[in-house]
């Protein structure tokens, strides 16, 4: 199976369970947040990007979220991530996030000729990060996120990634 059906069966896998268990207690898509974004992340990589929040009980919120960084040979990612919401500062809800996921990547091999060769791999990876939602009305706001993330394997690997985005959804909190 290649990577790109994977990354794509797990986001939607993670997709359907969250939005089952939201519909078990009555509340399905309320609250419900979407948000495409434009990133810049490490060794000049930039892409584009969706992520979709839902809130649970207390300060928590799951999110599942997709890029594909357009400089890199293998561009896909997808996240399920738990975030966790500061106290409010008027508009602006500050958080904090950690998730795992599947992460594409790129390395040159040599061959036995002594010839560079571009592989590829996905690995299991994990993030962590914080960022800020601010919210302009009822259904809409802006959103900054910054994330690390690390590549589980011998040539997985290590990066970062700041992305700004337009947030669509009621507020719940």
């Amino acid at each position: 199976m290649r990577p790109q059906r994977v990354i794509a069966a797990v986001l939607w896998a993670a997709l359907a369970i969250t939005t089952s268990a939201r519909a078990q207690d009555g509340s399905a898509h309320e609250g419900a947040e979407v948000t495409p974004y434009l990133f810049l992340g490490s060794n000049a990589s930039s892409g584009v990007g969706a992520a979709v929040r839902w809130p649970l009980p207390g300060q928590f919120s799951l999110e599942v979220e997709t890029n594909y960084r357009a400089s890199e040979v293998s561009p896909a990612s997808a996240y399920l991530s738990l975030l966790f919401d500061l106290p409010q500062i008027g508009r602006v809800t500050p958080y904090v996030a950690a998730g795992v996921g599947l992460d594409q990547y790129t390395f040159a091999d040599s061959s036995s000729g002594r010839q560079l060769a571009v592989q590829s791999g996905t690995a299991l990876s994990v993030n962590a990060g914080g960022g800020i939602r601010v919210r302009s009305g009822d259904s809409w706001g802006i959103r900054t996120d910054a994330r690390w993330s690390n590549g589980l394997g011998a040539r997985a690997p290590e990066k970062w990634r700041v992305y700004n985005g337009v947030m669509f959804g009621r507020q719940t909190r």
